[in-house]
């Protein structure tokens, strides 16, 4: 492939305003950095379904450059960057699964949090959190689900501060509700979240892979 006249791989991410650093060493760098910068920043890349994927980044970074001119439109990307994901190890793609749920899970919660974080009643919270801490599926975090739980503490001090609330979104469970190895969310927030919100915001996949005794499934008000 040749080099993209006119100032290299050049890149922007809309959703972020995000400018390619690397635009001017090589298309692998270039690929890399635009991969790295969509994974430090999972709410916004599950909200706008953004590919973390390096063979569909390659292929975005393409398109960018012949829609500004700067590559021919016949221009393809390497076969370096078209090895098929099924060829990848079961547990890298495993992990690359788990990571795209948590991004997801994280941001049906920023999302709510941004649209205003009204939480249900105290009572409801507590019913919720009963459920899952009796769920198998409440298991510990892997290091991309509880990665995310720093930017959501920030968001629930922006909230409180929003708000001139102290609320903490606590309930009897306390420690003992961990994360759901369904949608990846940290169980203490969601117990609070609003049920509406959840099946707007939640991919249809996940939606189904609640068990049935699942608040969210039984769709308990």
């Amino acid at each position: 492939m040749s080099f993209p006249t006119n100032g290299g791989w050049q890149f922007r991410q809309p959703q972020t305003g995000w400018v390619n650093p690397a635009a001017m060493i090589s298309e692998s760098a270039s690929i890399d950095a635009i991969r790295k910068h969509r994974l430090a920043n999972p709410a916004i890349t599950a909200k706008h379904n953004l590919s973390t994927d390096p063979v569909q980044i390659g292929k975005e970074l393409v398109a960018f450059q012949q829609a500004r001119g700067a590559l021919p439109p016949e221009q393809m990307s390497p076969s370096f960057f078209a090895r098929s994901r099924s060829s990848l190890p079961a547990p890298v793609l495993g992990v690359a699964a788990g990571i795209k749920r948590a991004a997801q899970g994280t941001a049906v919660l920023l999302d709510w949090l941004a649209s205003g974080g009204n939480p249900v009643a105290q009572e409801l919270a507590e019913k919720r959190a009963a459920i899952c801490v009796a769920c198998p599926k409440n298991v510990e975090g892997a290091w991309y689900v509880t990665a995310p739980a720093e930017l959501l503490k920030s968001a629930i001090q922006g909230w409180q501060e929003f708000k001139g609330s102290d609320f903490a979104f606590e309930t009897a469970q306390g420690d003992k509700l961990k994360s759901c190895d369904v949608c990846k969310c940290l169980m203490r927030l969601k117990s609070f979240t609003p049920l509406k919100h959840i099946l707007e915001k939640s991919k249809p996949e996940i939606l189904a892979a609640f068990p049935p005794n699942c608040w969210v499934a039984r769709k308990d008000q």
